[in-house]
């Protein structure tokens, strides 16, 4: 038994691709592939605005992330797959940060991508210098904290409890001036920062961008962001919904928004998207009003500019329906990996009746199953699809905060 090949299958079966099986099926859409390359490719010199993926649902918008992911990690970037969720809502960039930071991934590497990261930095005074000088700069807009922070991570007499707290910190979580006030103390540095935290929203933007320059600074390409079941937003309150949208505008780099350099953001979102939601509910008109009135006019410009490019991608990055050749390859791809995996002669296939509405995960699920009933009864079997509908219902729960992160104090 092939063990990768068992593994992929079993993840295909429960519709979940993981990343045996997106290794061994790889990907058709070459043309969105090739943008990717190219955002990838222009992340610090001549940055360009993140992109999105359109489909329905089973369309294989998780497992393109993924395969993306992939490519991004042979390119030599850090990479986070953010799931949007109720722990995770886009409209709270601490809450995304945070994950993207706990689920990142290095190429070639198993340990914790930021404590990695600081550990090359330390060894190399050239990167070290070079960040520090980065993170001075008055331009480069980080509180006098993270400078602070990074001095005495730099020192070799800094005791290792105030290193995890810097690291924690860095990561999201807490930290008081109280907790690192005698570390500066002993290093004779006790006036030479000023401890003042920004605010909690300017603190998450500082954050994500010492992330990004740091991973630079490590050796790595960039950072790869992947912001995958972005459709959640349509059942957040209008202006959760319009904070959202303004979000997903910084991550990307938009016009309007804040950008962030070293990163390469991509999202999927439901091809439906547009008119069930944005149409529907007027928000192209209604919210940017709603954050004017409030008097956030820059998030005003950019919720408009993320929606714009929302229904931008569902023309232009919408994942294809599979023809009858992208059917047969797909299927003999598969069957291989059955076979791998059972040791088992897996019989060809009718492909089955194609519709404009059937999905990929339904023809995969699909063939699996009819392989499954031929080997363990030597019978075939009758498949019953059922199509599921995205559940765009506001939620008024979806806003409330997580439980604070107190783990640095």
């Amino acid at each position: 038994m092939n063990l990768q090949a068992r593994t992929a299958i079993e993840a295909l079966r429960a519709g979940v691709p993981n990343r045996a099986a997106i290794r061994l099926m790889g990907s058709e859409e070459t043309a969105i592939e090739q943008a990717f390359d190219a955002l990838l490719g222009s992340v610090w010199d001549t940055p360009r605005p993140g992109m999105g993926i359109a489909g329905g649902f089973g369309a294989g918008k998780s497992h393109f992330l993924g395969y993306l992911a992939e490519v991004a990690l042979g390119q030599n970037f850090v990479v986070s797959r953010v799931v949007i969720s109720k722990e995770t809502p886009l409209a709270d960039p601490a809450r995304v940060f945070e994950a993207a930071i706990s689920r990142a991934r290095l190429p070639n590497r198993t340990d914790d991508p930021l404590a990695a990261a600081l550990s090359i930095m330390r060894d190399s005074v050239e990167k070290a210098d070079l960040l520090e000088q980065a993170v001075r700069d008055p331009m480069a807009g980080f509180a006098p904290i993270f400078a602070a922070v990074l001095f005495l991570i730099r020192r070799p007499s800094t005791l290792p409890e105030t290193i995890r707290k810097c690291e924690r910190f860095l990561a999201g979580g807490r930290m008081t001036a109280a907790a690192i006030r005698p570390a500066l103390s002993a290093a004779g540095a006790s006036r030479r920062f000023d401890l003042k935290m920004p605010p909690p929203g300017e603190l998450a933007e500082q954050r994500i961008r010492f992330a990004s320059r740091l991973f630079h600074a490590a050796g790595f390409a960039g950072w790869c962001v992947l912001l995958d079941e972005m459709e959640l937003i349509g059942r957040y309150t209008p202006l959760q919904r319009a904070l959202a949208y303004a979000w997903l505008s910084t991550w990307l780099g938009l016009p309007g928004a804040g950008v962030f350099p070293g990163i390469a953001a991509v999202y999927a979102i439901t091809d439906d998207f547009v008119s069930a939601v944005i149409d529907q509910r007027q928000d192209e008109e209604k919210l940017p009003d709603r954050l004017q009135l409030k008097g956030r006019l820059q998030e005003a410009q950019a919720a408009r500019e993320a929606m714009r490019h929302i229904a931008a991608t569902t023309g232009r990055h919408r994942l294809r329906s599979p023809g009858n050749d992208d059917l047969a390859r797909t299927c003999l791809k598969l069957r291989d990996i059955y076979e791998a995996a059972y040791d088992w002669p897996a019989p060809a296939l009718l492909q089955g009746e194609r519709t404009a509405s059937r999905t990929m995960r339904q023809y995969i699920k699909s063939w699996i199953t009819q392989w499954d009933s031929q080997r363990l009864t030597g019978e075939g079997v009758a498949i019953v699809e059922e199509t599921m509908a995205t559940n765009y219902e506001e939620d008024a729960g979806l806003a409330e905060p997580p439980p604070a992160n107190d783990e640095t104090e």
